[in-house]
């Protein structure tokens, strides 16, 4: 079967709901967002918070203990840059595209267990 468009993508995309803390690189300014999908390379969130493409954001996950065998949640810093947007979620926000320039998972988490986590 041939497809009518060509794929650009290189990596699988990962459908992961998750909490996403966003906090524009170089200032004090914190939004929260949730995931559509997360790749190794990039991650496609849903946000209120008005994002330019080219913007550079310092982002943390938060893997919730379901998704692992550890005993509670895991955060995950990302340092990443807006490369897209998508007006299509207009009552969420707007879809943003972010590609990753480093990840890092060796953030300690001090969030307790069924703690309330914001949108």
């Amino acid at each position: 079967m041939m497809l009518a468009y060509s794929e650009r993508r290189r990596l699988a995309r990962f459908p992961l709901e998750l909490l996403v803390r966003i906090q524009i690189a170089g200032t004090e300014t914190v939004a929260f967002a949730l995931t559509r999908n997360v790749s190794a390379r990039g991650m496609y969130f849903c946000t209120r918070t008005l994002l330019p493409i080219g913007q550079k954001l310092e982002c943390t996950l938060v893997l919730p203990e379901k998704l692992k065998s550890a005993a509670s949640a895991i955060l995950i810093a990302c340092q990443a840059q807006v490369v897209r947007l998508n007006a299509d979620f207009s009552s969420q926000g707007v879809g943003v595209a972010v590609e990753l320039h480093s990840v890092d998972f060796s953030q300690p988490c001090n969030l307790p267990l069924g703690a309330a986590y914001p949108f």
